[in-house]
């Protein structure tokens, strides 16, 4: 069993929001901004009152058979969090886009 870490974003446009939830996003936008988001198992949601794009970041760690099967997993997991925070919020969007990144493949740079 091989123990992953990765960070994954998520990022979409929102599309055809309704007037009241549009309303809401803005209100509740300073507690969504990018300053304040961060990799976390729970999901970290970014967007600003432009209501344009928004960015979902997660970081998961995944218990697979192999490095190959985490590496495939992870993107997909990513975005199926992300589809049922937004489904949940009743926050319709065009198609995501997903990456992901495994921290144990980083390497740092020595100086």
């Amino acid at each position: 069993m091989t123990t992953r870490t990765y960070r994954v974003q998520v990022a979409g446009q929102f599309a055809g929001l309704s007037p009241e939830l549009a309303a809401q996003l803005r209100r509740e936008q300073a507690d969504h901004d990018v300053l304040v988001s961060a990799f976390t198992s729970e999901g970290s949601f970014t967007y600003t009152s432009s209501l344009t794009r928004f960015t979902l970041r997660y970081l998961l760690e995944l218990q697979e058979g192999s490095a190959a099967e985490a590496d495939e997993i992870a993107p997909a997991e990513g975005e199926l969090r992300a589809a049922d925070f937004l489904d949940s919020r009743g926050i319709t969007h065009q198609p995501l886009s997903v990456s992901a990144v495994c921290l144990q493949d980083v390497k740092p740079r020595r100086r």
